[in-house]
């Protein structure tokens, strides 16, 4: 066994988490190189009842194994943003017992106000892992259970950086492989977030002339105070060689695309429905393959890369960050049994700072 995964197993058995036999799980998540040990690392201490992988990261590998063990279903976003087919999927898979959902990206915001009474489980309660997941359970005027996010804790720092420095990795070896280099161009890096300044100050790094996009006054103030210069999408589009979307709230609507240089190439750093509105833009240019994972789009003479189908490119080099994904899942899992322990309101929630403190000197111990 890789030693990485082993001192991640003995990192969340050293979590004690107590054993509960009426607790159900329903998981979305990313089925990459790590997966196998958090899952287990859930089934020990609760029933997972059902996994719903993220559809756009999934290693076949990893699927392979994780079916032969658990209750797998493969949805679309919008099969489980539907209360009815939502519903029927939990049922199926939980009859009785308390259950919590633990959501990466928002899947079950659209569904979570009327889902509770159509269970036959009693719903403790939502974990959600992701900014974009969170801003779709703050737009919700009446939750009806309590949401323990991870989003912005800071034990999610080190991911979040690590995320970024990825993304930058990925986008030079997919670049590679069309025989370009990102040196010697301009880059611009659309949303100054969390990953967004990651990304950023890997390419000053890396000596790339990089611009930022940012509609967020206190977020550009912040981009202008190290040393980024701002620029509007329009000029971005027209100017950049190498364009990164950071925003998770698409950063590029579908005329835009008839706006990019020729020769460009467009990273994303989450799935194509969050990021880009490729629908028309799949309608009004045609699509050549180039690499494996990069499609040329062309019309009327202009064309541009795209990479990964807009998809996040740093899960084609299975989105490595190290053991700081484990810190992250081992969050996961305080905050599963804060919202089993505790009589929390129906609010968005955060674990208090003891927990996490716990959390991180454990960690520390496993890895440092």
């Amino acid at each position: 066994m890789n030693p990485l995964f082993l001192k991640g197993r003995h990192f969340f058995e050293d979590l004690n988490s107590e054993p509960r036999s009426e607790l159900n799980l329903v998981v979305v998540t990313h089925l990459l190189g790590t997966a196998p040990a958090y899952l287990e690392a859930l089934q020990g201490f609760a029933r997972i009842a059902l996994i719903l992988p993220k559809p756009r990261s999934i290693n076949p590998q990893v699927l392979e194994t994780i079916e032969q063990r658990f209750p797998v279903q493969l949805k679309k976003r919008a099969q489980i943003e539907s209360v009815e087919v939502l519903a029927a999927i939990i049922n199926d898979a939980v009859t009785e017992g308390d259950l919590i959902l633990v959501d990466i990206g928002g899947y079950f915001a659209a569904a979570i106000g009327a889902l509770p009474e159509r269970l036959r489980a009693r719903l403790r309660g939502v974990v959600e892992v992701t900014e974009n997941g969170l801003k779709r359970y703050q737009v919700l005027s009446d939750l009806p259970v309590p949401v323990v996010s991870i989003a912005r804790s800071p034990l999610k720092g080190p991911e979040d950086y690590l995320t970024g420095q990825s993304i930058v990795y990925s986008a030079e070896a997919l670049m590679r492989e069309c025989q370009q280099i990102m040196n010697g161009g301009y880059a611009v890096v659309f949303g100054y977030g969390k990953i967004g300044r990651s990304i950023a100050k890997a390419l000053h790094a890396k000596n790339i002339n990089t611009k930022i996009v940012e509609i967020d006054p206190v977020r550009a103030i912040e981009a202008r105070s190290r040393g980024f210069d701002l620029i509007s999408k329009e000029r971005a589009l027209e100017r950049s060689d190498v364009i990164f979307c950071a925003t998770g709230n698409q950063s590029l609507s579908n005329h835009d695309f008839t706006r990019i240089k020729n020769g460009a190439f467009l990273f994303s750093v989450t799935s194509s429905d969050d990021e880009l509105d490729l629908s028309r833009a799949e309608g009004c240019f045609e699509q050549t393959p180039v690499s494996a994972h990069i499609t040329r789009y062309q019309r009327l003479g202009q064309y541009f890369y795209l990479a990964n189908r807009g998809n996040a490119i740093n899960f084609i080099h299975q989105a490595e960050v190290g053991p700081y994904i484990f810190l992250v899942q081992g969050e996961v899992i305080k905050a599963i049994n804060y919202l089993q322990r505790e009589a929390l309101t129906n609010a968005i929630q955060e674990l208090p700072d003891s927990i996490r403190q716990e959390l991180a000197q454990s960690w520390l111990s496993h890895f440092a």
